[in-house]
């Protein structure tokens, strides 16, 4: 359906930016977000409403099917009026209401699609466990980039830059051709940061060693890796930067400053309940712009233990 059209339907169209919802002023932020995404490549948003399946049992206050299917269908026509009445009617829409766990919801339609795109709250420690376990479990698993926005956020003229947080030497590839892109599509700089830290009993020995030479050494071998793939994106204006810090640190308190903060996870097998990172977890649940997770597949000549990679000494998981 085009021009802010609904369209109710039992798959999504390839290409669709999906946008989990739960009611009218609950994710306008990443209702937002998606809005300049669907503008800027010409794709359809689409609404997606899960209803866990089973209802929770309350005495004298039980759901059936039926009712819960009219509330979700009532909920799908309010925000698609906010998304009509937010982008001026000039984005196609098409909504969809499922039964199940809204994670695992949003990783099947994930294939399909271009992005997905979840909000995640902090009003209350309720809300941010619930919440919290969709984005996580989306961004986890899907089979394209999630982007997880915070309740709170709205654009800010003077925040501008993407940063792209990478493993030494500037892996993943995946993440690095992520942030290039979406820094030509916007017109923002990009910045590219490597940071690490040991714990402190190894920190202070080792920085106080090798830590300048170190650096040094890992940013020309990041500024060679950029500089081969700055190619399909010459006109991207880009910053390179290694630095002895947390990687968590480095990425949240510098999410003031960015529009967006991209970073990676490797690929999974099987559904594992909670398979981010504690970093990437934190980066998730601090940053104060969206932040975008991209799969990795894993290449030849990569870390090998991701694992002791991601939580010592990169901004990756």
């Amino acid at each position: 359906m085009a021009g802010g059209e609904g369209g109710s339907m039992n798959k999504i169209a390839a290409g669709s930016v999906v946008v989990g919802v739960t009611g009218r002023g609950r994710e306008t932020p990443a209702l937002r977000f998606a809005i300049d995404v669907a503008r800027r490549e010409g794709a359809r948003i689409a609404l997606v409403h899960v209803t866990r399946n089973p209802l929770p049992s309350v005495p004298g206050a039980l759901v059936d099917r039926v009712e819960a299917a009219a509330v979700a269908e009532g909920i799908l026509a309010d925000v698609s009026q906010e998304l009509v009445e937010m982008s001026h009617g000039d984005v196609a829409i098409d909504t969809l209401s499922r039964r199940g766990v809204p994670a695992q919801v949003l990783v099947e339609l994930s294939g399909a699609a271009r992005l997905v795109v979840v909000q995640h709250r902090t009003s209350s420690t309720l809300e941010r466990l619930v919440v919290g376990s969709t984005s996580h479990g989306a961004a986890a698993h899907s089979g394209c980039p999630v982007v997880s926005v915070p309740g709170d956020w709205r654009p800010d003229p003077a925040a501008t830059e993407v940063m792209v947080g990478v493993h030494e030497g500037g892996v993943p590839r995946q993440v690095l051709d992520a942030g290039f892109a979406w820094a030509a599509a916007t017109g923002a700089p990009l910045r590219i940061v490597h940071a690490w830290r040991l714990d402190a009993a190894y920190d202070d020995i080792i920085s106080n060693r090798v830590a300048a030479e170190w650096r040094e050494e890992q940013k020309e071998r990041l500024v060679a890796t950029v500089a081969e793939v700055r190619g399909d994106w010459p006109q991207v204006e880009v910053e390179v930067e290694v630095r002895h810090q947390w990687p968590a640190d480095v990425l949240v308190d510098d999410s003031r400053n960015a529009s967006l903060v991209v970073i990676g996870r490797r690929g999974v097998h099987g559904w594992v309940p909670e398979h981010l990172g504690s970093l990437a977890r934190t980066v998730l649940r601090a940053a104060r712009c969206p932040v975008m997770v991209v799969p990795v597949v894993e290449h030849s000549g990569e870390p090998a233990d991701w694992e002791l990679v991601a939580e010592e000494v990169s901004p990756q998981t």
